[in-house]
């Protein structure tokens, strides 16, 4: 399977005085994706993960570099896949396009580790999250993601 993608609308809520969209809005965004990659490629929704397994997956790692802005109204296509799977851990790359552009405006890689949310411990990712993963895996890797 390939990389999962959406668009979105750059909200007036996101923008700054300089009418583009400010940084921690992308973050926002990017969890989104996040959230509704699940839902649709697991076929369970993302909070199921978190209250009924018990499941969490807090953000270890992230960089970002940030080409081009994105202004009020315009979509912002989102796309999501996987880069490098450790024992408990996945690294996820987003990229977000201005439109039907081919070059990305905005990239990060964020690494993310599955936990018990009762105990806070570390787990190995679980089979059919891990299958969900391996389904959205890019070609390359990351150097330098160990396991967490």
């Amino acid at each position: 399977m390939a990389a999962y993608e959406t668009v979105l609308p750059v909200r007036f809520g996101q923008v700054d005085y300089a009418g583009i969209m400010f940084y921690p809005r992308f973050f926002e965004n990017f969890h989104a994706v996040f959230e509704d990659m699940f839902g649709e490629r697991l076929g369970v929704p993302y909070m199921s993960i978190l209250t009924d397994r018990c499941l969490g997956f807090p953000t270890v790692s992230i960089t970002t570099d940030f080409r081009r802005p994105f202004r009020f109204g315009e979509p912002m296509r989102l796309r999501l896949d996987v880069v490098a799977l450790g024992r408990s851990s996945i690294t996820f790359r987003y990229r977000g396009f201005n439109g039907d552009e081919q070059t990305p405006s905005v990239e990060a890689r964020g690494t993310v580790v599955v936990i018990d949310l009762d105990t806070f411990e570390t787990l190995p990712i679980p089979d059919d999250i891990r299958a969900v993963c391996e389904d959205l895996r890019a070609d390359e890797g990351v150097p330098g993601a160990e396991d967490a």
